[in-house]
């Protein structure tokens, strides 16, 4: 790509240079500020800086959807504020926040239905089981000697342990069912 020194218009930009803002003559050349300011400095061109006092006002970033490609929940907007966030995002294959992220930007009020309620159990997206019943196997550390107490939870296998009269238990950990 050519320098913007090289670029027709360098002319033009070196007469307007102390007229327009950086951004300005950005958008009316199609650089960025940086590299026009950057081409300036390589040539050793000052500019007059721009006045002290407030700027003239950015258009907000609603007003004008900036071009890029298309979100996948813009087919899914008629029904954003009627079905629950969860829903659409399962719809169209995205997470909840980003359902909820789009709502907020395009300002459309959440939905005041409640919804079916989140699935229990992480990934798997299952309930999770039911814990078995029955004694389990539990390592206790006592000093740097580990044991295998059976108990039926944690707090009776510390309790075991403690009775066992061999010091102080410093660490427990489940194994697992134990064949009784």
């Amino acid at each position: 790509m050519k320098r913007l020194e090289e670029q027709v218009w360098w002319a033009e930009l070196l007469e307007n240079k102390d007229d327009l803002s950086l951004r300005e003559l950005s958008e009316r050349f199609g650089a960025s500020p940086a590299a026009i300011a950057n081409a300036l400095k390589r040539n050793g061109i000052k500019r007059r800086s721009a006045p002290a006092g407030p700027r003239a006002k950015r258009r907000s970033a609603g007003s004008a959807k900036r071009p890029g490609r298309r979100s996948v929940l813009d087919k899914f907007q008629q029904q954003m504020g009627s079905v629950v966030d969860r829903e659409i995002a399962e719809l169209a294959g995205v997470t909840v926040s980003a359902v909820t992220n789009y709502r907020k930007r395009h300002n459309i009020q959440a939905s005041s239905t409640r919804g079916r309620p989140r699935k229990k159990g992480g990934r798997s997206g299952g309930l999770a089981a039911p814990r078995a019943a029955g004694p389990r196997g539990y390592r206790v550390v006592i000093g740097r000697v580990s044991f295998v107490v059976i108990a039926a939870d944690i707090t009776e296998a510390a309790a075991k342990a403690k009775r066992a009269d061999r010091g102080e238990v410093t660490h427990i950990e489940l194994l697992g069912r134990a064949l009784g």
